[in-house]
């Protein structure tokens, strides 16, 4: 298996390192870990010892920072999903989620801290994004801070899946009701901006 100790694992946006992992009690995982071994012994590919220890930190704290970002992207789901100028929100804690049911038996201490949001367009989505103070525009994940991004106009051009209007939000640490105060700010100021 392969995890990303770049995002949740170390969890304050400061280290680069990836994970893999395999089964010792099967045989295809016994002869996989011996091959992930001898590579790593013959080219030095292992992370470096300050990264380790900003992963263990991160991983300290991991439970913590999962169930603050959990409670607080319900929170904001539920705002945003109330909102008159949201069109859609895309949360599996949501009842009006597709997937909700799945996501109730199988995610059973929260539904993650990721979510997103449709705006009516591209321009109301931008300017949402650029309203916002608290919650700050970037590409990035897991982190303590909250952040915000405009999928479609990172895509490339020939190759966009992302709706115009979708915002994708990370969930940090920030108390719910400010990332809530400050969204609902960077939506009434694209209301009057872009309306």
């Amino acid at each position: 298996m392969l995890h990303s100790g770049t995002k949740y694992l170390g969890g304050h946006s400061d280290v680069l390192i990836g994970v893999v992992t395999t089964s010792p009690y099967s045989s295809t995982g016994k002869e996989l870990g011996e091959t992930i071994r001898n590579v790593q012994t013959t080219l030095g590919s292992t992370a470096s010892p300050l990264d380790c220890w900003l992963t263990l930190r991160g991983l300290r704290t991991l439970h913590l920072r999962v169930e603050r970002q959990c409670q607080s992207a319900m929170k904001l789901a539920k705002f945003l999903e109330s909102h008159d100028l949201v069109d859609k929100v895309h949360y599996p804690g949501l009842s009006s989620h597709p997937q909700h049911e799945i996501a109730s038996r199988q995610m059973t201490t929260g539904f993650g801290g990721m979510l997103s949001f449709e705006m009516k367009n591209e321009a109301m989505a931008m300017a949402v994004a650029g309203g916002c103070k608290v919650i700050k525009r970037a590409t990035s994940l897991g982190g303590t801070e909250t952040l915000i991004e405009h999928r479609a106009s990172i895509e490339p051009e020939d190759g966009r899946v992302s709706p115009d209007g979708l915002l994708r939000v990370s969930v940090g640490l920030e108390s719910a009701n400010d990332l809530k105060h400050d969204l609902d700010i960077a939506l009434k100021i694209a209301n009057e901006v872009v309306g």
